[in-house]
């Protein structure tokens, strides 16, 4: 694949757009096999999906297609322990995450171990006291409770000292996680569930906290299908696919393989009037009663009101909506999360306000590769949130730190060309302990080496990236013709959904539009674009959300290249199709 010039290195006002060619011949090959529209069938090559059986696939997206969970490491001697305590009336204790990963992955299993007839109940930590993961105040009020077995979800996997304190107060631990272990493993757990442990060999890596969670209910009802000592029926653990999108989604994991199998069939399951009284409530609240959702309503609507209890304090609350069966109840807890997410919408706004105004006055995306920003006034709960916000605004990989007693809590964000863990990794010695990926982590410094971790953490990203890095781009799927933009190439496009990381939305370019009436600016703050272009006679509709940087260009320039995706709009009952604009440039 090569880059075109005449695409790959023009840029508009904010964006370098790419466009990599590829093999011609397998594209004419999907498009005769699968008689798609070439666009579609170019998108498809280009994300690796090359013979009409891949396609196919792709487009099905089968139940059937789930990996055995088996091929996880220590899945057979997680079930056995599981069933060992369900049969003989053993206490088990799911561990959780205040995050909505955790906060599903909790809700999952314990809503299976209760209907498998388990003696279960379950523990999520506050974010603000206990912070992430396991703890040894937390092992000894379990402790108290007379727990034989404690499952973790969503974290455990670094956790190898609190693990050797629980098996030494009797309680044994199945640890079941996603995230990257450490240099040692907590070996004294009698089971470790996780596809990034380094002796793993399991072919999907990118499952999330619940991910992991749904592989387990899926093994441990195959075992329990096979025991001669189960006398119970099973469920239909189809019914949970909800559960596991709203998790798998709010964690931003790639929308590929498993996770795209989970999600496909369990938006459909959110669209539909559920059985569960919780979501069904906290849908009314939102709106969403009677909407085909898709991954943005579960990432920008439903997830955050879940995610905002725990990032507050209190995760409990989420979980309760998930498991509860009584309507007034799950009522009062929609409420509870749709106020606290109004809540926590006006501290992060606060501090966004600040971030940005700390950031103008010293210039320091200027000055810096990296930007790292602190105060003592700062909710721990949003920073993460700031952290990205902060991204998206400068593109520079960020680390936004909240003060208490002379020891500094901080959330990272990154942009694609830098690996934050690797990063962080190599000035570790200025950091008191840290954890994430790529994209994402968490760190603790002390309040003294801030200064110098705002200095290490340039000079790391400088030696790393050059000018172009910080230069955000748009990948462009095919370059398309006014003539191919139609129903089927829409209808096409729905097909592919659901969108997310890894599956990303997919975009076109069109050339030489003209200005068929000049732009205006719609909305309560006057920050999107809506317009009409012409070519070759055919006007078409465009609209571009939060793009208020773009008026000089668009009131001085009459022909424009845009960067799309075709969608149907429908007002009044009426259906048609609009470009949503990615950006804007003046033809070139």
């Amino acid at each position: 694949m090569g880059i075109e010039k005449d695409v790959g290195l023009v840029r508009s006002i904010k964006y370098r757009w790419i466009y990599e060619q590829v093999d011609k011949s397998k594209v004419f090959e999907l498009i005769t096999k699968l008689s798609i529209p070439a666009p579609i069938a170019e998108t498809l090559v280009k994300r690796g999906i090359v013979t009409s059986g891949e396609a196919e696939t792709y487009f099905d997206v089968p139940l059937k297609d789930l990996v055995n969970p088996f091929f996880l490491k220590d899945m057979d001697k997680a079930v056995q322990r599981i069933a060992k305590a369900i049969f003989n009336r053993e206490k088990i204790c799911i561990y959780g995450d205040y995050d909505v990963d955790g906060i599903t992955s909790t809700s999952l299993l314990y809503l299976f171990l209760k209907e498998l007839n388990a003696n279960v109940t379950y523990y999520v930590p506050n974010r603000l006291e206990e912070g992430y993961g396991l703890n040894k105040e937390a092992i000894d009020e379990i402790c108290q409770k007379k727990i034989n077995l404690m499952i973790t979800v969503d974290c455990g996997i670094t956790a190898v000292d609190e693990v050797a304190y629980a098996v030494d107060k009797g309680i044994d631990i199945i640890i079941t996680d996603h995230h990257q272990q450490g240099e040692r493993l907590p070996l004294k757990a009698c089971a470790i569930v996780n596809p990034m442990r380094m002796d793993d060999t399991y072919p999907f890596k990118y499952l999330s906290g619940v991910g992991v969670a749904f592989k387990l209910v899926m093994a441990l009802r195959y075992f329990l299908q096979n025991s001669p000592e189960y006398k119970f029926s099973l469920p239909n653990i189809k019914k949970y696919l909800d559960i596991v999108t709203l998790g798998t989604i709010a964690d931003v994991v790639p929308l590929v393989g498993e996770n795209r199998i989970f999600v496909k069939h369990g938006l459909k399951m959110l669209s539909e009037k559920s059985s569960r009284v919780g979501l069904e409530e906290l849908k009314k609240i939102t709106g969403l009663v009677n909407v085909s959702l898709n991954a943005s309503h579960i990432g920008f609507v439903l997830a955050p009101r879940i995610n905002a209890v725990g990032r507050m304090g209190c995760s409990d609350r989420g979980v309760r909506l998930l498991i509860t069966e009584d309507k007034n109840e799950a009522r009062w807890l929609a409420e509870e999360l749709d106020m606290e997410n109004r809540y926590r919408q006006g501290i992060e706004k606060t501090i966004l306000a600040e971030s940005y105004a700390k950031i103008e006055r010293h210039r320091l995306h200027e000055k810096y590769r990296g930007i790292v920003l602190y105060s003592e006034d700062w909710h721990p709960g949003v920073i993460g949130i700031v952290a990205s916000r902060v991204v998206e605004k400068y593109f520079r990989p960020t680390i936004v730190i909240t003060m208490e007693n002379g020891l500094g809590k901080g959330s990272a964000r990154s942009i694609p060309a830098f690996h934050l863990y690797d990063g962080l990794k190599d000035i570790s010695d200025l950091l008191v302990s840290f954890g994430g990926h790529k994209y994402a982590a968490g760190l603790k410094v002390e309040a003294e080496n801030i200064k110098m971790l705002q200095k290490e953490f340039h000079k790391i990203i400088s030696s790393q990236l050059n000018d172009e890095d910080f230069i955000p781009e748009i990948n462009i799927d095919a370059i398309v013709e006014d003539s191919q933009i139609n129903d089927e190439l829409v209808q096409w496009l729905n097909k592919m959904r659901p969108f997310g990381s890894g599956n990303s939305e997919p975009v076109f370019l069109m050339k030489g539009l003209r200005k068929f009436q000049q732009f205006f600016y719609i909305g309560k703050d006057k920050k999107h674009i809506k317009g009409f272009l012409e070519k070759n006679g055919r006007v078409f509709q465009v609209i571009g959300y939060n793009m208020p940087e773009y008026e000089k260009i668009l009131k001085n320039n009459e022909i424009f290249d845009i960067a799309f995706v075709p969608e149907y709009n429908t007002w009044l009952g009426e259906k048609t199709i609009q470009l949503k604009l990615k950006d804007i440039r003046e033809a070139q």
